[in-house]
């Protein structure tokens, strides 16, 4: 039973709210404008990093915490919560959670790993601006943002196998770290996932609101822990990404979208919302908080 209880979601970006190749989520925005109407949480969770998220949350008018780079760090905006976070730190108004290892640990790792390997690899921190932009369909600016990096390494594997991948990856997990596929790119983080992270949030919005009901929706391999972590777990379908076989292996609950990307989640969260007895403008009382 739904009815009366909050929704929070937490939602990929690329490929889910985000289109995978032009980055619109206007296919999304009647259930966006909805969703900013009940004032229900929406919390971003991404492999991006907190520099290309923050203007995106400006974009979006959705002014709560997100999660950045693959669940390495939650940041919360400083009084969001009526208490504090256990183990957080302040950093540009933000109470921040870190699951995650410093970059340049992740980086150095990941080098002498494949190295050791004999895997030749390409990551962000190998390629400039320009190469980023190019290879990731965003403008220079956006490119830059994404350089920015504080916790994961995105990189590709050069004239590799799956073999190659898959020795690369046993090893970085033997060392204690994680890899994930992405849609563009693998990722490495120091032990860090979506996961972890929404867990964390979930507990918070928990003692702040009383009864929610967390919802996930994601696209790729890399969302499996989020998915995992929610009660309404949601794969959008996205053929760029060709997951929903696999995600739908790992998470066998989860709805499935009809249509792709922003457009399969406005399916998604209109439904979700009127399960939750939400309609187009009521406001459910005392979830404003935080959305300033």
């Amino acid at each position: 039973m739904m009815s009366g209880r909050l929704p929070v979601l937490f939602t990929d970006l690329d490929g889910t709210l985000l289109d995978h190749h032009s980055y619109s989520f206007e296919a999304a925005s009647a259930a966006l404008t909805r969703v900013r109407q009940a004032r229900v949480p929406l919390v971003l969770c991404s492999s991006k990093t907190r520099a290309e998220i923050e203007p995106i949350r400006t974009r979006l008018d959705a002014y709560h915490p997100f999660v950045s780079e693959n669940g390495a760090a939650v940041f919360t905006p400083r009084d969001y919560f009526p208490f504090m976070i256990p183990a957080a730190h302040e950093r540009a108004g933000y109470h921040v959670l870190e699951f995650g290892r410093p970059y340049h640990e992740v980086v150095d790792v990941l080098h002498r790993t494949a190295a050791r390997l004999n895997v030749d690899i390409l990551g962000f921190s190998d390629m400039t601006v320009e190469e980023v932009a190019e290879a990731c369909g965003l403008s220079v600016p956006e490119a830059s943002l994404a350089k920015l990096r504080e916790y994961d390494e995105p990189f590709r594997i050069v004239d590799g196998t799956p073999a190659s991948r898959d020795r690369l990856f046993r090893a970085l997990r033997r060392a204690g770290f994680q890899s994930v596929r992405g849609g563009r790119f693998d990722h490495v983080t120091g032990g860090a996932d979506k996961g972890t992270a929404v867990a964390a949030l979930r507990a918070f919005y928990i003692d702040a609101y009383g009864d929610v009901v967390t919802v996930g929706l994601g696209d790729s391999l890399n969302d499996v822990s989020l998915l995992q972590a929610v009660e309404i777990p949601v794969v959008v379908s996205d053929p760029a990404a060709g997951a929903a076989a696999h995600l739908l292996q790992e998470v066998p609950t989860a709805r499935v979208t009809l249509a792709c990307g922003p457009a399969g989640w406005g399916e998604a969260v209109n439904r979700i919302l009127s399960e939750c007895g939400i309609g187009p403008s009521r406001v459910p009382p005392g979830t404003g908080h935080g959305d300033g």
